[in-house]
């Protein structure tokens, strides 16, 4: 019991970090040391402002009185009254938005607004009240604090002890009744929980939370993660709420659809016949499901690891009363429950208001973790290890194995110190790519490889290495890094003979007569000095998209991937594109600071692994600067 409280805490210690920096926001308030600017018009001087009629501004959630106040995700009506009878309209901004115009139903009335804001922190509201000439006949401005979102309504992080016949939930949930086909205590995703609930697909893979948890004819958003074992071949619910002839909302998986859903029964329709679909499922990977239903505009929205992946077009629409239980792992049917999940689930939450897209990306982003490093400063027996930056004296994995002439060029040592010998010359030329030393390929028969094993069979996954192109153009494509398969490649990143850039390749599948779509850098050409140019290659196993950053930069090179491979089996190539029986496209130049990682890589990530120094690497969890983070297993 002690542990779990201990996880609790930490649970309420992140829902509430934002908390520390409202309150530090508070206290400087309250002493006086707002830095907040006076109130002026917008668009006009303060000379002006002597000559021009206040406009009041009052808020029913967010009033100007220096108090914090939920908060993200809740709507306030905002009332706007100019002093001046001639009023006709209004021009107002917030912090963060564009300018809007509102107006009242007759001059010199007062007029309302609604607003919601997205992140929490200090707001700032200015107003502007015209005329029917156009002419500013008042103006105002209005500060309010909007603190973080309320945290879950309820939850249920299902890592319950194994053996447990029932998931204890938070806040105001009550523990959730195991069925028969639940196992508790099996491998989460490795960032938010340590265990997680697994559920075997037969009737009684559920977990009955015996009430509802959530007023579905008002605003409400439900996530969850979850992994497939293998690719689903029928619909699968992960989480629902039972309503008068079924759900009264379902989050999971439609095979109509081929994709992620939320689905939701509007009012006075038959059931779940409002729904938004999604992002892909790929087999063995963690995926985070959060569906948003947003009363006020009247809109269903489906997050896929955190990006929303569509939005409903139809507005106004309201969800009908569903007051049953809330079930995982299935949902309700006039004859009983169907949709049983055979998966993984994980950290279930149902808010009782609308987490917007900020919320949703910190939620759901599924951040990278690097599962291999190869520094290339050193080799031993044709072997460049694999190292831990956080243990550099130990071999972390499988080494790459040296080929064909492929060798490690070292930095040579100029006998001399330059830091404190003026007359001490060192040869910029001279210098490894990073670090010490950098891969050395010959062009012709020189490669490193390291065997298949590393990569999940269909999650998303990234690879990044530093390349300088050889000034002698051998007008042949030259491969920098390459998934190799049987009979095909699976994704390659070269240099590009044809248009003298770099570019990347994937093929739908481990065949030669495969579908091969490239995408190639627009920004410039390769380099051929100094310190090369910085590659990474990202996948995005939810949207099927691949891209290629050059020097931290996406320049046009992505595109979508018909994916079909078992990424598990291929093979890392460094400097050559192979199969089983052949192999060409060599590399003739240097290469250093491979790695390969378990997620996508955003532009931020790329970006920071460009000016990364040998032997370094991005941040992981406990560490001081939270980067990169890692990728569990699933069952």
């Amino acid at each position: 019991m002690r542990q779990r409280d201990g996880r609790d805490g930490h649970r309420h210690r992140r829902w509430a970090r934002a908390g520390s920096v409202t309150a530090a926001l508070t206290m400087l308030l309250a002493a006086g040391a707002t830095g907040l600017p006076a109130e002026l018009p917008l668009g006009a001087t303060a000379a002006a402002a002597a000559d021009i009629g206040s406009v009041g501004i009052t808020s029913d959630r967010y009033p100007d009185d220096k108090q914090w106040y939920d908060g993200v995700g809740e709507y306030g009506t905002f009332t706007l009254d100019a002093a001046s009878p001639d009023a006709v309209g209004y021009q107002y901004e917030l912090t963060g938005e564009g300018r809007e115009t509102v107006t009242p139903s007759v001059p010199g009335g007062p007029v309302t607004f609604r607003f919601m804001p997205e992140r929490a922190g200090v707001y700032h509201l200015s107003v502007r009240a015209y005329d029917s000439e156009g002419s500013i006949v008042g103006t105002g401005a209005s500060w309010f604090l909007v603190a973080s979102g309320r945290a879950p309504k309820a939850a249920w992080r299902l890592d319950d002890p194994e053996g447990s016949e029932r998931a204890q939930g938070s806040g105001s949930a009550p523990s959730a009744t195991a069925g028969l086909g639940v196992t508790f205590g099996r491998p989460g995703h490795g960032w938010n929980t340590g265990t997680a609930a697994a559920l075997d697909g037969t009737s009684g893979a559920y977990l009955d939370a015996g009430g509802s948890a959530l007023d579905t004819r008002k605003a409400f958003a439900v996530g969850a993660w979850v992994y497939l074992p293998d690719r689903p071949s029928r619909s699968m619910t992960v989480v629902s709420q039972d309503g008068t002839d079924g759900p009264g909302l379902a989050l999971g998986y439609d095979d109509e659809a081929g994709a992620w859903a939320f689905r939701a029964s509007p009012a006075g329709s038959r059931p779940l016949s409002w729904a938004v679909a999604g992002g892909a499922a790929p087999r063995q990977s963690w995926i985070h499901l959060l569906g948003v239903y947003d009363a006020e505009a009247g809109s269903l929205r489906l997050y896929v690891n955190g990006r929303l992946v569509k939005e409903d077009v139809q507005r106004g629409r309201t969800v009908a009363d569903s007051a049953g239980g809330l079930q995982i792992g299935r949902e309700g049917s006039g004859s009983g429950h169907t949709g049983h999940l055979r998966g993984t689930v994980a950290d279930v939450r149902a808010y009782d208001r609308v987490v917007p897209s900020p919320e949703a990306d910190e939620l759901g982003t599924v951040k990278p973790h690097q599962v291999a490093y190869w520094p290339l400063e050193s080799a031993a027996d044709d072997v460049a290890p694999d190292m831990d930056p956080k243990r550099p004296d130990e071999p972390a994995g499988a080494g790459l194995s040296l080929r064909g002439g492929a060798s490690i060029y070292t930095t040579p040592d100029p006998g001399c110190d330059p830091g404190t010998d003026p007359d001490c010359v060192v040869d910029p030329d001279a210098d490894a790519l990073r670090g010490n030393g950098h891969l050395a390929l010959n062009g012709t028969s020189a490669f490193g490889d390291r065997e298949a094993g590393l990569l999940a069979p269909e999650d998303s996954f990234s690879l990044t290495a530093r390349a300088r192109l050889s000034p002698l153009d051998t007008g042949e494509d030259q491969t920098v890094l390459s998934l190799s398969g049987h009979s095909a490649q699976a994704a390659v990143v070269r240099y590009s003979a044809s248009t003298h850039r770099w570019e990347l390749a994937v093929t739908s599948r481990d065949d030669s007569g495969a579908t091969v779509s490239t995408a190639r850098d627009a920004a410039g050409l390769p380099s051929t000095e100094g310190q090369g140019d910085h590659l990474a290659l990202a996948y995005d196993a939810t949207t099927r998209e691949v891209r290629l950053y050059v020097n931290g930069q996406l320049a046009g090179g992505q595109t979508l991937w018909a994916n079909s491979w078992d990424l598990s089996t291929t093979r890392l190539d460094v400097g050559r594109s192979a199969t089983d029986s052949d192999g060409g496209d060599h590399f003739s130049g240097a290469v250093d600071e491979v790695r390969v990682f378990q997620g996508a890589l955003n532009e931020v990530n790329a970006s920071m692994l460009s000016l990364l120094e040998s032997g370094a690497s991005l941040s992981e969890p406990g560490d001081s600067t939270s980067g990169l983070t890692p990728r569990g297993s699933g069952t």
